[in-house]
């Protein structure tokens, strides 16, 4: 199968080489020039706990230079960009391309929606960690507990669909493949919906999850994206809702880990709290579920953001 994926930052790289190692045909797309003719030079280099990879892989500035159709066009860029990310790549999207997204957050479906329609649109969660070491460099975190999950917009499951499933889990991550992948998606938001407050602390994962206090901030955000899900009505088993209690990070390299919107406040960029904070409090107003954890952090990183070059 012939991919093409949108976005060469740490998730995009990594689906990459998963996909490439498996014997796709991959191709690798990013704005940022410096990065595509390192990686047109010199390759990937991925680094994980147990073996070092160099990948050979195709890689461009735009999609325009692929020139030909995709069977699937994988999103990975910041949901901030996906706007101008659909836009982009429509120039290699034919009749039977799948439309993949494996982002952050939610609201990214109905983007690429306008765009392509529903009716070849994937999407799901990708359920690990990685960081950019350097210029086409990128450390997995990858565990026994790392999967891929993913869905269709029209709830199904089809033949192609198991075969994406079968490229990815060459890796050995595990796959999950569900007509219904709301619930998974749900729970990653959960997840991600406290990431704000590492940002806010300026601090690493574990430093902030051994802080006295800390637990119950996170469980009074994550709380509120549970209740707006169920409102919608999602239905979670117990084991889903049982994980990621907010334990400090065992693994040293995780304890000192930034999540992508701590990250992105670190570097004062723009950050995906639309999506993820953002989107909770909107759907907890339009379903009258009340948010104020998740309104307060969707505001305050507003605000950061807006105050950048103003910051002490």
């Amino acid at each position: 199968m012939r991919f093409a994926i949108i976005g060469a930052g740490v998730m995009g790289c990594l689906a990459g080489a998963m996909l490439k190692n498996a014997g796709a045909d991959v191709w690798l797309v990013d704005s940022n020039p410096a990065l595509v003719r390192h990686i047109q030079h010199k390759g990937l280099q991925i680094s994980s706990h147990d073996r070092e990879e160099h990948i050979e892989i195709n890689i461009v500035q735009s999609p325009g230079e692929i020139q030909e159709p995709m069977d699937v066009i994988l999103f990975l860029v910041k949901s901030c960009c996906t706007e101008a990310a659909a836009q982009s790549a429509q120039c290699i999207a034919g009749e039977n391309t799948y439309i993949m997204t494996l982002q952050n957050g939610i609201g990214n479906v109905e983007i690429l929606a306008n765009y392509y329609g529903r009716e070849k649109i994937l999407y799901g969660i990708m359920e690990f960690a990685g960081k950019a070491v350097d210029a086409g460099h990128i450390r997995a975190f990858i565990s026994n507990h790392s999967k891929i999950c993913f869905g269709s917009a029209q709830k199904i499951i089809n033949d192609d669909m198991k075969k994406i499933a079968g490229l990815f889990g060459a890796s050995g991550i595990k796959v999950i493949v569900e007509e219904d992948i709301d619930s998974e998606v749900w729970i990653k938001l959960r997840n991600n919906s406290t990431n704000a407050v590492f940002g806010l602390l300026r601090l690493s994962m574990g430093q902030a999850l051994a802080a006295e206090g800390m637990a119950e901030v996170m469980q009074a955000v994550r709380d509120e994206v549970i209740a707006v899900a169920k409102a919608k009505g999602i239905c979670f088993t117990d084991e889903q809702l049982s994980v990621n209690k907010g334990k400090t990070p065992i693994n040293p390299e995780l304890y000192a880990h930034l999540p992508s919107t701590a990250l992105d406040m670190k570097n004062k960029t723009q950050t995906e709290v639309e999506f993820i904070n953002g989107a909770v409090y909107r759907e907890g107003l339009r379903l009258g579920v009340s948010t104020p954890n998740n309104e307060l952090l969707y505001k305050l990183i507003k605000i950061m953001e807006q105050t950048y070059a103003e910051q002490f």
